[in-house]
């Protein structure tokens, strides 16, 4: 009798045990699927208006909705550096891109739709310009003898979650570093021969 009720009791352990793995399951499968899940994409781009006229380059950050929720973008910008904590010469530094040199964009926060894709673009020739000077060399010049440039990362912040990073192309990377482009010079010589936008 002994033996059957000590039987009893395992069968009602593992019983128990394989319901409690039953409910844990589903509700990771449940809490994976809300996840708000996004991929990213950080270039230079080139902006045609479609009326035959050459193009301008943009500095592009681009965020896809891969989840099955809709989510909120606040802002978009820049990470910089190799450590969270540590010496400060090797810390992050952060930086959000202007919104107000944006063009043809929305202010506030942008919702992005399960399978969309969202821009944030930026004229090169603004970022160029000679007032970002100071601010180029503080953010993105950063360089150690060992580990040479700092890493740059393109920034989502997207609400409710941690930020995105996206690792940027070797030539925004350059244009970053040292603000040289061929944007709005003779030697760009982009034009839209197909007439589209």
């Amino acid at each position: 009798m002994t033996w059957w009720t000590a039987f009893g009791a395992v069968a009602q352990a593992i019983g128990a045990l394989a319901t409690f793995a039953a409910v844990a399951v589903s509700l990771w499968v449940v809490i994976s699927e809300r996840t708000m899940k996004a991929r990213g994409s950080a270039g230079i781009r080139i902006s045609f208006v479609g009326d035959g006229s050459p193009g301008v380059y943009m500095v592009g950050i681009e965020v896809l909705n891969i989840g099955v929720r809709p989510f909120h973008v606040s802002s978009v910008g820049w990470r910089t550096g190799w450590l969270t904590r540590g010496p400060k010469a090797l810390q992050y530094r952060f930086a959000i891109q202007n919104t107000s040199v944006m063009l043809n964009q929305r202010p506030g926060p942008h919702v992005v739709e399960p399978g969309r894709n969202e821009g944030f673009y930026t004229n090169v020739a603004d970022m160029k310009s000679a007032k970002h000077e100071e601010s180029r060399t503080e953010m993105f010049r950063r360089k150690l003898p060992i580990l040479g440039e700092a890493p740059i990362r393109a920034m989502v912040n997207i609400t409710g979650r941690k930020p995105l990073y996206i690792k940027v192309s070797k030539e925004l990377a350059n244009f970053l570093r040292t603000g040289d482009h061929a944007a709005n010079t003779d030697e760009a010589g982009v034009t839209n021969t197909s007439g589209r936008a």
